[in-house]
């Protein structure tokens, strides 16, 4: 068997280098996706793998162990596009959307806007949050005299917070997927951390938007009656429409798995669609794998709603598979143990290990740059440092949505800098310094790291 060298730091440092340079080109430059710079990347860390005496079989055993890894999570995602899609059909997202939008008012338009963005994030995700009534409140906010960085800051502070509490995102689930952990303890870990965020974050913006309290109710009434009636016209508008929604939280709440969890609230909501909403079976098996699509005439609102359906779930899933693979390679031929070995050796305390993962993530999102990498790389890379510390798996996935998923949109050049931008048109450098949670939930994380690290040595 042929001799293996021990992979040093430039080892580990070129698939990453060339992975970066590609990914930046690919994303900023030519507006692709991240999947190939991926691939590339694999590539790359096999050809120093054959450098450093690895074998194809190796290799190969490395990636199959990586995405190996990942499978529940995939699971849980397919599971979550049938739920999406359901819940969107049994009136359940719908019903979420018209009881937010009653409350608005230009007094508390900005913790309104945070709070209803949160909700609609909660199920359909950042990215649709902030393309559709994100949108519409930024137009509402204009003619309310709020200034476009303010409230687009509220946008992203409240669809960014939906991100990391919903167990039904794509981030939650690939924290889960990185760092071998289930779901909803991840998503119950980082609770105490994001509700502190949010509620600092609601009190910025109650503080901001009492100057623009005097403002015309007429204009917000005349913004919003189309979209109540779209979702009026189109559904039936109950609190019973609820109920789906209200089952996945108490399965949550009694800790049970998050596959059975996400099964039964899917279900609950095709039920929904059949006795509620007076869908045939054949819609709700429809709506269930290919996703819900609106035809309600209000182009905003039909965007806004047509989502969801195990088929659209195949484009992240597809991207968390090459990137497990990628370091699934990266840790079977030990160029990951290289690549954090010289950081993690002088690092002794829990404290400083949470504080590193978050400035990592923050790194990653800026140099990759992609919300996907700035979660899924650190994750791989911290692991096992996380394992010999005695720190649990969910603390380390709470830290990685902490530093990860939330500071993506404000790196003008991440991909979710350039969408909340281009949907937005307001840079990130204008409504960055109002969009507080992302600033605050990482300092948040850092500081209940090493408040938990100093419980822990005193307990020991």
């Amino acid at each position: 068997m042929k001799e293996k060298k021990e992979a040093k730091l430039y080892h580990a440092l070129i698939p990453v280098a060339v992975m970066a340079v590609i990914m930046f080109a690919a994303v900023v430059l030519f507006d692709s996706t991240p999947h190939i710079p991926l691939v590339l990347g694999c590539l790359t860390a096999g050809l120093v793998a054959v450098r450093l005496g690895y074998n194809w079989n190796e290799i190969l055993e490395g990636m199959i162990e990586g995405i190996t890894d990942s499978l529940e999570a995939i699971l849980i995602l397919l599971l979550i596009g049938m739920l999406v899609g359901s819940w969107i059909a049994a009136g359940t997202v719908p019903t979420m959307i018209y009881y937010g939008l009653k409350i608005v008012s230009p007094g508390i338009f900005l913790p309104a806007t945070m709070l209803i963005c949160l909700l609609v994030a909660f199920t359909i995700g950042s990215w649709g949050t902030v393309g559709t009534i994100g949108l519409a409140f930024l137009g509402i906010g204009l003619a309310l005299d709020i200034p476009a960085p303010l409230t687009a800051g509220a946008v992203i502070s409240g669809a960014y917070m939906g991100e990391v509490v919903s167990p039904l995102s794509d981030a939650t689930n690939l924290a889960a997927a990185v760092v071998g952990e289930n779901v909803l303890r991840i998503v119950r870990r980082i609770l105490p951390a994001a509700l502190t965020g949010g509620l600092i974050s609601l009190a910025l913006y109650t503080l901001y938007g009492l100057r623009f309290a005097g403002g015309s109710t007429g204009v917000v009434e005349s913004s919003i009656h189309p979209l109540l009636e779209g979702l009026r016209g189109h559904f039936r508008i109950t609190p019973a429409a609820l109920l789906p929604m209200a089952l996945v939280v108490v399965c949550i709440l009694r800790r049970l798995p998050a596959i059975p969890s996400m099964l039964a609230g899917g279900l609950f909501g095709m039920l929904q669609g059949l006795f509620l909403q007076g869908l045939t079976a054949g819609d709700v098996f429809t709506y269930a794998y290919f996703g819900y699509v609106s035809r309600t005439g209000h182009e905003m609102l039909d965007t806004l709603l047509s989502a969801g359906g195990m088929e659209g779930m195949l484009e992240p899933i597809s991207v968390i598979l090459i990137a497990m693979a990628f370091g699934g390679i990266m840790k079977k031929t030990r160029q990951m143990e290289a690549l954090v070995r010289p950081v993690i050796s002088r690092l002794r305390t829990a404290g400083g290990m949470g504080a590193l993962t978050v400035l990592s993530c923050v790194f990653m999102n800026a140099v990759l740059p992609d919300q996907y990498l700035g979660i899924s790389m650190p994750g791989q890379m911290y692991g096992q440092a996380y394992d010999e510390r005695g720190m649990s798996r969910s603390r380390l996935g709470a830290t990685l949505l902490g530093g990860g998923a939330v500071t993506s949109p404000l790196i003008p050049w991440n991909t979710c800098g350039i969408y909340c931008m281009s949907i937005l048109a307001v840079r990130p450098a204008a409504y960055a310094p109002y969009a507080f949670y992302g600033m605050i939930l990482p300092v948040v994380t850092i500081a209940a790291g090493f408040v938990s690290g100093k419980r822990a040595e005193r307990r020991s």
